[in-house]
């Protein structure tokens, strides 16, 4: 008999996320994640009852200063990888 494998937490919400966030069937994303369907299954029952549990709500509120930070940030991050973008096509296109 094999020994059940070991997950982290962080495997474990990330799963639960992806299930929930994909859209795709739950067998291909256990398929997908190289684990059993049950302990998916199980994962997202035990997710669900810790939300209940706790309310269903982020322990700290957002602070709105950080949060519009964090925003002028990712659409500054955007705008580089974008640029980053069109230049590596550039250079590829002269390359040939």
């Amino acid at each position: 008999m094999s020994a059940r494998p070991t997950y982290s937490d962080e495997f474990k919400a990330d799963a639960v996320a992806l299930a929930a966030s994909s859209g795709r069937p739950l067998p291909a994303v256990a398929a997908d994640l190289g684990i059993s369907l049950t302990a998916l299954k199980r994962w997202i029952r035990l997710a669900r009852e810790a939300d209940q549990e706790s309310g269903g709500k982020p322990d700290d509120p957002v602070d709105p200063v950080k949060f519009k930070a964090m925003e002028a940030r990712l659409r500054e991050l955007e705008r580089e990888n974008d640029f980053l973008k069109k230049v590596s096509a550039f250079f590829a296109k002269e390359q040939r």
